[in-house]
């Protein structure tokens, strides 16, 4: 990742210090040659240049954000929730503070119990595919998602259905 901004806050620069994946340049945007090897393109300046930048980075047919103005931007990242191979995505129209809150009582339900469930499936998936193809797998995928796999999960009881 590479932040190019005049300014930077102690965290940034405490990361760009500790990791290779992050570089800082203090400096003012200069324009197309700055972003023309990225594929997402972050403008966050909160000022004018963020519109600069946007159109920079479309005219390069790059993927941007623009945190101050959403619409702005052809892309919206998404809060994200994981636990293990489950990836839950969250996006609130352009109002990041209500993603977060609704990902983070997503999270509360969709715990560690999701994952290792998802994972238990997964193997039992490319198992069954193995063996039996992919009717074998269509009734067994019938039996085990039911309307109360939710409950199941919770309960312990898919846990077990899955062992």
């Amino acid at each position: 990742m590479r932040v190019i901004s005049p300014d930077a806050t102690a965290e940034l620069s405490a990361a760009a210090a500790s990791s290779e994946r992050i570089s800082v340049e203090l400096r003012e945007y200069a324009g197309v040659a700055d972003i023309a090897d990225a594929e997402i393109v972050v403008a966050a300046t909160g000022t004018s240049a963020d519109q600069r930048v946007a159109d920079d980075a479309r005219s390069l047919h790059r993927l941007v954000v623009v945190a101050g103005d959403p619409k702005a931007g052809n892309y919206t990242s998404m809060s994200i929730h994981r636990a293990g191979s489950l990836a839950i995505g969250v996006s609130a129209g352009g109002v990041p503070g209500m993603a977060i809150r609704i990902r983070d009582e997503i999270a509360e339900r969709f715990d560690s119990r999701y994952g290792d469930v998802l994972t238990a499936l997964a193997e039992i998936r490319a198992k069954t595919l193995d063996d039996g193809g992919t009717t074998e797998w269509t009734d067994e995928h019938t039996a085990l998602i039911g309307e109360d796999f939710c409950d199941r999960v919770e309960s312990g009881t898919m846990k077990k259905d899955t062992e």
